[in-house]
C-alpha cells in the first residue's frame, strides 16, 4: 500500500511539476500592451520596447539598458515611461493615444519627443511644422499638458486657448 501511494504521490508531484513549467514559458503580456509595442512595468515605471526589437531582447536577458529615455508622467494612468529610444517613446505614445487621443475641437496635435506640440487646425504653423519641424520660435507650458505632458507651440495664445479648450472637454 506505501508503494502505490509513494507512486500516486510522485506522478501528482510530476503533475503538478509540469504544469507550472507550462504556465512559467507562456508569452508574457501586460495589460499596457499595444500593437507592434511589449511593454514591462518595473519599479511603477512602464518600459516600452517595439515588438521583435533588439533592445527588448537585451532587457529580457539583461535587465535595463545603459542608454534609456524617460517621459514622467506621460503613459496610461500617468507613469512614467521607459525606453531604449525617444523615437520608441513618441511611437508608443501617437500608438495608444490613436494619434489624436489630445486633439480638440479646433486644434492639432503632434507627439514629438515625448512633448506634445499645440496647433490650431489649419493654421500656417501646423502646415510649417509638418514641412519643416519644429519652429524657431516656439512657446513652452513644463508639465501643463495631459498626463502631465510638456506643451510645445509656436505662441502662447496658442497654448493658453488649447489648454483652456481642453479642461473644457475634460469635464
Amino acid at each position: 500500500m506505501n508503494k502505490s501511494k509513494l507512486l500516486i504521490a510522485m506522478l501528482l508531484g510530476a503533475s503538478l511539476s509540469a504544469c507550472t513549467t507550462v504556465v512559467s514559458e507562456a508569452p508574457h503580456m501586460s495589460e499596457f500592451d499595444v500593437e507592434g509595442f511589449k511593454t514591462e512595468v518595473e519599479d511603477g515605471r512602464l518600459w516600452v520596447f517595439e515588438e521583435g526589437s533588439e533592445e527588448l531582447a537585451f532587457f529580457k536577458e539583461y535587465g535595463e539598458p545603459a542608454k534609456q529615455f524617460t517621459n514622467i508622467g506621460a503613459g496610461p494612468n500617468g507613469m512614467t515611461l521607459k525606453a531604449a529610444s525617444q523615437e520608441s517613446l513618441d511611437k508608443y505614445l501617437a500608438a495608444i493615444s490613436g494619434g489624436s487621443e489630445f486633439d480638440i475641437d479646433g486644434f492639432t496635435t503632434k507627439v514629438e519627443d515625448g512633448r506634445l506640440w499645440v496647433f490650431e487646425t489649419g493654421s500656417k504653423e501646423l502646415a510649417f511644422f509638418e514641412q519643416h519641424g519644429e519652429p524657431a520660435k516656439q512657446f513652452t507650458n513644463i508639465g501643463s499638458g495631459p498626463n502631465g505632458m510638456t506643451l510645445k507651440a509656436a505662441s502662447q495664445e496658442s497654448l493658453d486657448k488649447y489648454l483652456a479648450n481642453f479642461k473644457k472637454y475634460m469635464n
